[in-house]
């Protein structure tokens, strides 16, 4: 959906609850461009949710180290690192 900044500014209580309640972002523009996105922001994962997922990647490194235990790390040379 778009809409122009006045019709925005003339609406933005029914523009935001319809954001909230489909999840669609609404492109805003001006003078025809789109200059913004307005769009439903994502719940924070609960703290039990966090702690677990740590815990699975804990699992997993113990699980690499005792592959690779007694051996040589290679270096990861050629890998790239900006991802």
């Amino acid at each position: 959906m778009r809409i122009g900044i006045r019709e925005l500014k003339a609406r933005a209580p029914q523009v935001v609850r319809e954001v909230r309640e489909t999840g669609r972002s609404v492109d805003i523009t001006y003078r025809g461009e789109v200059v913004a996105r307005l769009s439903a922001t994502t719940p924070a994962p609960a703290p039990a949710e966090v702690a677990a997922a740590w815990k699975r990647f804990d699992a997993v490194a113990r699980a690499i180290g005792r592959r690779t235990k007694g051996r040589k790390a290679r270096p990861a040379g050629g890998w790239r690192r900006d991802l």
